[in-house]
């Protein structure tokens, strides 16, 4: 069985059935095309890895496949720095716990990220240093926000 059709639920053909009932006046082509239009989208997605490369410690470089994140992990990723930013060298115990809520959320969205399933969140958490888990973080955010990779002068060659 293919790898994507593993992934489809009862409650994706509940959700299917109930946008066809929805749309039965459209014209039954364009919803087959929105389908289809999404189904790209969504194995794009799938398809687009970063190889992100780390250090795992002061000597030592690893890579690692992950997904390139969505926009709902983007928005973590933002709001954990911020807020890690604020509470950042603080000495109260309010400023503590939220440190520890905010550092307690990495592994898991490390776990999100990757693409091998055996780097899970008890691996985040458990089998590597916090330092290790951070510098993944950072690179996954830098590989992200790295352009195309094609220069100026090459986008003009195009035209």
């Amino acid at each position: 069985m293919p790898e994507e059709s593993k992934n489809i639920t009862k409650d994706d053909f509940k959700e299917l059935k109930k946008d066809i009932k929805s749309k039965k006046g459209q014209d039954k082509e364009e919803i087959i095309r929105q389908i289809a239009t999404r189904d790209k989208l969504e194995r794009d997605y799938k398809e687009d890895l970063l190889e992100v490369t780390f250090n795992s410690s002061p000597e030592t470089k690893r890579m690692i496949k992950a997904k390139r994140p969505t926009q709902k992990q983007m928005m973590t990723i933002m709001r954990l720095s911020a807020e890690a930013a604020i509470y950042e060298g603080r000495m109260d115990t309010k400023s503590l716990q939220k440190m520890v809520d905010i550092y307690d959320k990495l592994p898991e969205l490390a776990a999100e990220l990757v693409v091998d399933k055996n780097l899970n969140k008890q691996f985040w958490t458990d089998k590597i240093s916090f330092a290790t888990l951070q510098n993944f973080i950072t690179e996954v955010i830098k590989e992200t926000q790295k352009g195309t990779g094609v220069t100026a002068d090459d986008l003009d060659s195009f035209r």
